[in-house]
Parts: C-alpha cells; structure tokens; sequence
C-alpha cells in the first residue's frame, strides 16, 4: 500500500533532506486530536476493590505520617476511626474527580506535546480538498511512501504503540476513557466523521528519537530521516510552474522506486487526474 504526504512548496526539503516531521498533537488543525473524554479516574467498585485490598497498608502509611507521636496512638483505635469512614472513601474519591480530572487532563496534554510526534498520511492522492489544504492551493506536492518500508515498522516489541502504521477510525463521538484503563488507546486514532475524506493512517514516534530538531515557537520541528527506498511516487500540483516541477523531477531521480507524475484538473469533472510526466 502506498500512503500519501501532501506538502507545501516550500517543503521541497523533505525530499532534498530526506527528513520528515513527526509533529506535536497540539500543533494539529484539528483542536480535539489525543483530547478524549476523560470520564472519570476510576470507577468507584475499583477504588472500593483497592481500599479492602491495601487497607492495612493504608492505615500503616497515614499512621506513619504522624511522626513522633505516632507511639502514643494506638493502632487498633486508629484503625477502627479509620475503618468507620472507609464506606465513603469512593464517595469523596468521586466527588474529588472532576477536579482531579481537569488536572491531570492538563498535565497529559502537556506531557503529550513534550514527548509524542504523529505523522499523518493518507490513503488517497487526489483529493482536491487536501491538495488545497495542505499542498497550497495546489501549487505544492505529495510524496508517497511504501507502507511496507522499514521506516513503518519501528515497534520495539508487541505491546508497544509507537512505531507502527495505524488506521484512523471515524466517528461522531469523543473518545470516552477511564484513566485507570491504560490498555485504551483509541484516542490515538479517533477523529469526527467530517475529516473522514482524509482517510488517514498516522505512525506515532518518541521524540527525543529524531534525528535533528530545529528551535521553532510554539513547539520544535522534530525531524527523522527516511531511506530512499520509502519513496514511491512524488506528483506535482496542476498549479505548479515549470521550474518547480523541474526541480521536482530531477530530486525524483534520486529516488530508484520512485514515479514523477503530475495532477491535472480533469476535463468535465470536480476532480484530479493524476498522470505520467509526458
């Protein structure tokens, strides 16, 4: 399968470079990407469920906190103040949670954006509305890639959720998490039914692996670098002049499995052409 990269002009680099950017969620067009529901921390039967289970433990820590007078409490009074209140610990637990939630949803957001880049690719290459979105106005490019390249296939092991191609799933709802629940990833690939067009599959990576990071305000462009044999097509906008598609063909040929084509606006219809250089 060949996934595509709509690009501006003047990222021309990424083919002279061979360096694409995995980029931050919260610099995304879409303000509610990696922003899922998150209903609640933990369900009050899991919080009831762990209280019974580390209730000595519990009391043994709060008792410890009392420092030199500690010896003076007795711990079977101490526990029996505490086993009284116990029945409302996930009723305060809960009602603590909208607070908590709203805290640690800033901090996720935060820690995201330090640590996480996505890059996005698409399914098809001539939509008319990603080649005006994102490949300005048609003047710019697209690249695609080899889906089967080695640079998709950068799982470090089983249960690892960067690394690896991933389809983008459609829908009308946000993702609803409970944070307890880290096997739920869904937010990772959930976007409303309106960017369905795009068909996009994404490929998530750490960012302190990049190969080079440039400063950039709000957040640093992280670069990594992609083998020659990942570039199968390389097409050129039907806006694009002459001397940036010769550019175009001449970096094309740096690339052995790759074809130069170009877009054209078809001759009765609302759509693309893509065609072989003539």
């Amino acid at each position: 399968m060949i996934l595509y990269k709509y690009l501006p002009p003047e990222r021309i680099d990424v083919l002279q470079k061979r360096r694409i950017r995995f980029t931050q969620p919260a610099d995304f067009n879409d303000p509610f990407e990696f922003r899922p529901v998150i209903k609640e921390i933990n369900t009050e039967d899991a919080v009831k469920d762990y209280v019974e289970k580390n209730f000595e433990q519990l009391v043994e820590k709060e008792l410890a906190k009392y420092g030199a007078i500690a010896p003076a409490l007795a711990k079977n009074d101490f526990s029996e103040i505490i086993t009284a209140q116990k029945q409302n610990v996930p009723i305060l637990f809960q009602m603590l949670s909208p607070a908590l939630i709203n805290s640690i949803r800033a901090k996720i957001t935060e820690l995201l954006n330090q640590h996480v880049g996505v890059l996005c690719l698409s399914k098809v290459k001539d939509s008319i509305l990603m080649w005006g979105h994102y490949a300005a106005n048609h003047c710019g490019f697209v690249v695609g890639f080899d889906s089967e390249d080695s640079f998709f296939k950068k799982r470090r092991s089983e249960t690892d959720e960067f690394g690896f191609l991933r389809k983008v799933n459609y829908t009308m709802h946000r993702p609803k998490v409970t944070l307890a629940d880290s096997d739920s990833v869904v937010w990772f690939e959930q976007k409303h039914v309106d960017w369905k067009y795009e068909k996009e599959w994404r490929i998530l990576r750490v960012l302190h692996e990049a190969d080079s990071i440039n400063n950039h305000l709000p957040f640093p462009i992280h670069l990594f670098g992609f083998p020659i044999s990942a570039v199968r097509e390389v097409i050129v906008g039907m806006n694009s002049d002459e001397t940036f598609r010769n550019k175009m063909r001449a970096l094309t040929k740096i690339f052995p499995n790759a074809r130069f084509l170009i877009a054209n606006e078809h001759h009765e219809d609302y759509r693309v052409t893509i065609d072989q250089d003539n």
